[in-house]
């Protein structure tokens, strides 16, 4: 690869293979040796519906935004992106990002996880995956496997860490000066309304109650797309909460234009990257019930996503979080975060979600009835 060029690797492969592992563990160790590293979880990058959607359609959508991403990257100086996610089966990657100007100076390496089917299924159903899906990831596996896309990588009685050595090759530790973002013009310093913003310490719930809200919308037929920005905040060295405001608002306009009409955005601060947004709600609860969810997170009764702190820790940890997390919602209470403030103490998941939305009806009802 060039050396002036900005090296990105894109690790895919079957669900199970070991692309966000694998994809997380090589930013962490580039980031551990103190170099300059941005990760990027494609499937956050294309959360915008309702169903059904995927193909081609769905490919470009994230290719795009993903391209959006890559140049705020490189405006802030980031020397090495690593990227995790699905690719289009039939055509890869390269239809979509070939001949994109804004790609001149950046170098993709599409790498393909591979193993043998006995390791497949153990790895899937380690996650949690149902095993009547079995059969079907099988199919997609040799649907990669036909198309060739990348270049293969075994991982067949390799460790995560096995793995992450084995690209490591691919990649570049490099550090570099941290670059101020170019201003954006007034019009785009704040992504234009309709936005619903949900906010809320550590564990409180915003997430799960947000999906569930996300999903109405779908199956009422508003075409909305959702951001959570912890998401996007990858990068070191950081977190860098200018980053994470320039990917907002960009992708935001990325999912405008791919048709979307509200956008729901998952947040603990909403201040420190949407200011002045027009609805904005804060769930909270006292100290007993953050700590009890944060245990539970930590159980794995959450959705499983990149960085997250809780999946597996130990007891020590879960302390340190929940400890934070009460801090986090006293903050939150003292600076007023929220037009509209949610007590969620004692509540289960499925109680939180159906208090969110009754919440949102008013705006939601809005939404429903506005023209396309």
């Amino acid at each position: 690869m060039g050396s002036d060029k900005t090296p990105v690797l894109w690790v895919t492969g079957a669900p199970g293979a070991g692309k966000s592992t694998t994809g997380w563990g090589l930013y962490s160790r580039i980031a551990g040796q103190g170099g300059s590293v941005a990760y990027v979880d494609i499937d956050q990058l294309g959360l915008i519906g309702p169903p059904p959607g995927g193909g081609a359609a769905s490919h470009g959508i994230k290719a795009d935004n993903l391209i959006r991403v890559i140049a705020t990257l490189r405006c802030r100086g980031v020397r090495q992106v690593i990227v995790s996610g699905v690719v289009d089966p039939q055509r890869g990657i390269e239809p979509y990002l070939a001949g994109r100007a804004e790609l001149t100076d950046v170098d993709v390496t599409l790498v393909r996880l591979h193993c043998d089917r006995e390791e497949l299924r153990r790895r899937f159903l380690g996650r949690g995956s149902p095993a009547d899906l079995v059969d079907e990831l099988f199919n997609v596996a040799d649907e990669l496997d036909r198309s060739g896309f990348g270049t293969l990588v075994d991982t067949t009685g390799q460790s995560p860490d096995d793995t992450v050595d084995a690209l490591m090759r691919w990649c570049v530790v490099r550090t570099g000066p941290v670059h101020p973002l170019p201003a954006a013009p007034t019009d785009d310093a704040v992504p234009p309304a309709p936005v619903i913003v949900v906010s809320g310490a550590t564990a409180v719930g915003k997430s799960t109650a947000a999906w569930s809200v996300l999903q109405n919308l779908w199956q009422d037929g508003v075409p909305t797309a959702y951001i959570d920005v912890d998401q996007l905040g990858f990068i070191h060295p950081g977190p860098d909460s200018l980053v994470e405001a320039a990917h907002l608002a960009t992708l935001w306009r990325g999912y405008q234009q791919a048709g979307a009409r509200v956008l729901l955005v998952v947040t603990r601060d909403p201040g420190s990257v949407i200011p002045n947004s027009p609805t904005v709600v804060r769930l909270d609860a006292d100290a007993a019930t953050l700590a009890d969810r944060v245990r539970r997170r930590a159980e794995g009764e959450s959705a499983l996503l990149a960085g997250d702190e809780l999946r597996g820790a130990p007891p020590t940890v879960q302390r340190q979080v929940a400890v934070r997390a009460a801090a986090e919602a006293e903050r939150l209470r003292e600076s007023g975060t929220g037009q509209i403030v949610l007590d969620t103490t004692g509540q289960s998941p499925d109680e939180t979600s159906a208090a969110l939305f009754d919440a949102l009806r008013p705006v939601l009802e809005q939404l429903s009835a506005r023209p396309a």
